[in-house]
C-alpha cells in the first residue's frame, strides 16, 4: 500500500511512533483541536507512543484509517492529514486535514496537502468518495472545500457537541466522488501548478511486451507523458 506521496514544497508520510513528541504538542494546542478533532481526550507521550506502535501492527485497510504527518521540505513537520471511517463495501472514507500553526493555514499549504491525499485516495487507494465534517464555526475550511470541488451535501444541525464550551454546533457535510474529482477543473489547475502532474488523471500502467521491451505504442505514450511532465515542473518554477 502507498503511504508517501511527495510535491513541490510537501511531501506525506504515515505517522510513526518516533512521531509521537510532535503529536502530542498538538494534541494539546486547544486552537488546533478546535478544529481539527475537539472532544478528544489529551494522550500523554507514553499512551500516544503506544497508540502509534500499535497502528503498526495492522494494515490500515484493516483499521479503516490512516494518518500522514505533512512535511514541508524545508520547514520539518507543519501538519497532519488522515483518512478515516474507511468502508471497502462502499469504498469510501472521511477526510481530515490541521495545519499546527495559523500562520501556514494561509500559505497554500492545506491545498497541496490535500491534493497529496485526494491523489492517495483515489488513485492509489481507487477510493469511489472522500467526505469531510466540518464545524460550523470553521468557515474559512468550509469555503475553501466547496471552492476546491466538493459539494456542499447538507448541514447536520447540533450534531456536535464541544464539551470544552457546553453547547452543540452544526456540522457542514461536504464530499467529492471520483467522477468530479476527475472532472474538477480547479484540481487540474492547481495540482499541476503545486505538484507538477494532473491528479485528476488515473496513473497508467505500462505493459511490458514477453522479450522486456516496450511495445511501439506504450513507448510513444510513456515518452509523450513524461514530456509533458518536465514541461509542468518548468513552468511550475
Amino acid at each position: 500500500m502507498v503511504l508517501y506521496n511527495e510535491g513541490h514544497s510537501l511531501f506525506l508520510r504515515q505517522t510513526v511512533p518516533d512521531d509521537a513528541p510532535v503529536l502530542l504538542q498538538a494534541y494539546h494546542d486547544d486552537d488546533f483541536m478546535r478544529l481539527y478533532r475537539s472532544n478528544d481526550t489529551p494522550l500523554n507521550e507514553e499512551q500516544l507512543f503506544d497508540l502509534l506502535v500499535e497502528r503498526t501492527k495492522y494494515s490500515p485497510g484493516e483499521i479503516g484509517y490512516v494518518e500522514f504527518m505533512i512535511e514541508h521540505k524545508r520547514y520539518g513537520p507543519i501538519g497532519i492529514t488522515a483518512l478515516g471511517s474507511y468502508s471497502s463495501l462502499h469504498q469510501h472514507a472521511e477526510f481530515q486535514i490541521g495545519l499546527f500553526e495559523k500562520k501556514r493555514r494561509s500559505l497554500g499549504h492545506g491545498t497541496e496537502a490535500t491534493l497529496l491525499t485526494l491523489d492517495l485516495a483515489f488513485n492509489a487507494y481507487h477510493l469511489r468518495k472522500v467526505f469531510s465534517y466540518i464545524y460550523d464555526y470553521n468557515e474559512f475550511s468550509h469555503r475553501n472545500m466547496i471552492k476546491f470541488g466538493f459539494k456542499h451535501e447538507g448541514i447536520l444541525e447540533e450534531h456536535h457537541y464541544i464539551k470544552r464550551e457546553k453547547r452543540f454546533v452544526n456540522l457542514y457535510v461536504n464530499g467529492i466522488i471520483e467522477t468530479h474529482f476527475r472532472q474538477c477543473e480547479t484540481i487540474r489547475r492547481y495540482s499541476k501548478r503545486l505538484l507538477g502532474r494532473d491528479v485528476t488523471q488515473p496513473c497508467h500502467i505500462v505493459q511490458v511486451t514477453a522479450d522486456k521491451e516496450l511495445s511501439k505504442e506504450a513507448s510513444q505514450s510513456f515518452l509523450e507523458e513524461l514530456r509533458i511532465m518536465v514541461n509542468n515542473n518548468i513552468n511550475a518554477n
